[in-house]
């Protein structure tokens, strides 16, 4: 099996290289589902919330996803990244061999960090929601 073939556990193994080389598309961007239990009181600071995926188009099939907050400093509001992304990837070294659950993730979060991904991620959450 190739390393573009997912395996048994349904990971597309990948060099980090092959990833950086992939070109990902936004798939989709939403707002989170505010907890409607817990209604936000007068003056109690609040956030707004999302997700948002994106995947390649062609082989080798990657998925990646990852959830954001808006934040306002300066005056400038933007879009920053919150925890760690979602992905169907895990990064091999040059033997092949995994890096690991919590490496891989890291590292995927710095690819994420690299990306042009701001922009049509707010403007998909405002043509959803305008």
């Amino acid at each position: 099996m190739s390393a573009t073939q997912p395996m048994h556990d349904g990971f597309l193994r990948l060099p980090l290289d092959a990833i950086l080389s992939t070109r990902l598309i936004h798939i989709v961007s939403a707002l989170d589902d505010e907890d409607r239990a817990d209604p936000p009181a007068c003056g109690r600071p609040t956030s707004i919330t999302g997700y948002t995926e994106w995947a390649s188009v062609s082989q080798p099939y990657v998925s990646l996803g990852w959830d954001w907050r808006i934040e306002a400093s300066g005056g400038e509001v933007s879009c920053v990244r919150v925890g760690l992304p979602r992905s169907n990837v895990m990064l091999v070294d040059a033997a092949a061999r995994d890096y690991g659950w919590d490496k891989n993730l890291q590292i995927l979060a710095t690819v994420v960090d690299a990306m042009a991904w701001t922009e049509p991620t707010c403007r998909a959450v405002s043509e959803r929601y305008g």
